[in-house]
């Protein structure tokens, strides 16, 4: 067996700064949730960290807040329709921007993804202004509509990456052998776009239920969902109980990331 050659000390500086960039970063991204879930069991009716005791006050106290409850309603609604709406419409596209041949395809793909690029508060305003102008007031299918446009990205995107590693030979085979394209479709490709599909619908659903930049600008003032209803919320009241709400939300994506852990696995989404 041959031993393996002792690092440099450039390699062995560079390996270092390595782990200590990801553990930094890793440390911005998780270190704020696990605080705002300490937040969450504070005894006391103010914010306060580290927390004084263990409590499930404010948990137990979401349980009488009937807004909060019809607000997690309606953002559950709407996150859920999103999804259906940016499946629905991203995947043909995505279809089509790997595997079609047509003049300016490039261009289209470009127009599609481009949502991805803006602030989600311009597409709030672009959407209300839209709106306004057509005597369209803010509702669900205003904030459905702008949601979609916002999410879109995401799912053709996952998609797309899961398309361009198919084999089109293996959809070739099924035509050769009789199969008609609806067909070749169901029992082909879509089995091998599973993974990218959960996923997709995942993200998707977990960005549409939190999503307040655009919701702000076009939700139902009738029904607001629960990061609008939040943002209000937080102006006036000081309480961990936006710790608490937070903290589930924190929980609802870590359980859809496990989700998606435990059926298709998260290293097969870019495969």
């Amino acid at each position: 067996m041959s031993r393996r050659a002792p690092l440099s000390a450039l390699d062995r500086f560079g390996l270092a700064a390595l782990v200590l960039v990801t553990g930094f970063s890793l440390l911005l991204l998780v270190g704020p949730s696990l605080i705002v879930v300490a937040i969450s069991f504070e005894p006391r009716a103010y914010i306060s960290f580290p927390p004084s005791g263990f409590s499930w006050r404010w948990y137990e106290a979401l349980l009488g807040r009937q807004q909060l409850i019809d607000a997690a309603l309606v953002s559950l609604r709407i996150a859920a329709i999103t999804a259906m709406v940016c499946l629905a419409l991203g995947v043909p596209a995505a279809f089509a921007g790997v595997r079609g041949r047509f003049p300016g395809k490039a261009a289209m793909n470009a127009f599609l993804l481009a949502p991805q690029m803006m602030p989600g508060m311009v597409i709030g305003i672009a959407t209300l202004f839209f709106g306004a102008y057509f005597a369209f007031r803010a509702s669900d299918l205003m904030l459905v509509t702008s949601l979609s446009v916002f999410c879109m990205p995401f799912v053709i995107r996952v998609v797309m990456a899961r398309l361009a590693g198919l084999d089109p030979k293996l959809d070739e085979a099924s035509a050769n052998l009789g199969a008609r394209p609806p067909e070749t479709f169901l029992r082909v490709t879509l089995p091998q776009l599973a993974p990218a599909l959960l996923a997709a619908a995942a993200f998707t659903f977990i960005e549409a239920f939190d999503n307040v930049t655009v919701a702000l600008f076009t939700s139902d003032v009738r029904a607001r969902p629960l990061p609008v209803e939040l943002y209000y919320l937080v102006q006036s009241d000081g309480s961990p109980l936006i710790a608490a709400i937070s903290a589930l939300e924190i929980g609802l994506s870590f359980l859809a990331l496990l989700a998606i852990a435990a059926t298709v696995g998260l290293e097969r989404l870019g495969r």
